[in-house]
């Protein structure tokens, strides 16, 4: 995939120094929703902790802050956010091992190349019946199912069983 993985690397290494328990590697292919990567902080002491503790702190893209800093950004209309909220998601889903296929693949390529090409400032400029503007809703809106489990093969449960 093409999709920016400066980022998820550094995850993905930190999760590939842990073994991961039969339940864990049964979950891995299944998705949390930003909500729940948002709250990992708090809810330390399984193996989506390290995965999100080495994503968090990183920038992203060039919106100025942190991808922890981005899901605490209320959105308020611009859709630079609406779609960074899905795709901090998205991008802690694949270091965790999920993998995106078809759509959701295409969506994550196009939304790293948007979001690596514009501004929070440019998106909020565009009216809101702009292409671009409406493109990253549609991006959001595909990586918000597939992080949802309606895509694919489905939510793990906060208590890290898988739940189809």
């Amino acid at each position: 995939m093409s999709f920016r993985l400066a980022a998820l690397s550094l995850a993905l290494a930190v999760a590939a120094v842990a073994v991961p328990t039969h339940a864990q590697a049964a979950e891995s292919d299944c998705r949390f929703t930003q909500g729940y990567w948002q709250n990992r902080a708090q809810n330390a002491g399984d193996f989506t902790t390290d995965i999100w503790l080495s994503l968090r702190d990183q920038a992203f893209y060039s919106s100025g802050l942190t991808y922890g800093q981005v899901l605490l950004v209320s959105p308020r209309g611009n859709a630079y956010w609406i779609l960074a909220h899905q795709l901090v998601a998205a991008q802690a889903n694949y270091a965790n091992g999920a993998d995106p296929t078809g759509d959701t693949a295409a969506a994550l390529t196009r939304a790293d190349e948007i979001l690596s090409a514009y501004t929070p400032q440019q998106i909020a400029a565009l009216p809101k019946t702009d292409p671009l503007r409406q493109e990253l809703i549609q991006l959001a809106n595909t990586l918000d199912d597939w992080n949802n489990g309606l895509i694919g093969t489905g939510l793990c449960s906060g208590g890290g069983s898988f739940a189809p």
